[in-house]
């Protein structure tokens, strides 16, 4: 009996997706996935919005040169949410990318009735 619980606990942590993923078919969709192969698995998203966050960079001056001497460099990321609804009997899904990386996954709950099912 112990040999079987273990071999199931084995099997249900070789088996199962991590929280991080989702499946769009057949195909796992994770972070760090790309947001073209994002496209090709799942096709377009049901809801999307994007924008330009501007994040600063903080170089310290020291030595002799430039002693306390601050740069600061300003880089643009560009961020895209997207919503899949694959309808009520599967959670919705956030994707959150930067600069065409997928960064994370959030489940949304629920899909609503005029998801693709």
């Amino acid at each position: 009996m112990l040999q079987k619980s273990a071999l199931l606990s084995v099997c249900l942590v070789l088996f199962s997706l991590p929280t991080w993923a989702f499946y769009c078919g057949s195909n796992v969709i994770k972070e760090g996935d790309y947001k073209l192969q994002v496209l090709d698995r799942c096709g377009q998203p049901d809801y999307s919005e994007s924008r330009v966050e501007y994040r600063s960079t903080v170089f310290r001056g020291s030595g002799i040169q430039q002693p306390g001497l601050d740069f600061i460099n300003q880089v643009p990321i560009q961020i895209e949410e997207w919503t899949y609804d694959f309808g009520r009997h599967r959670f919705m899904q956030f994707l959150h990318f930067e600069n065409g990386r997928l960064i994370w996954i959030n489940n949304l709950g629920y899909g609503t009735v005029y998801g693709s099912e």
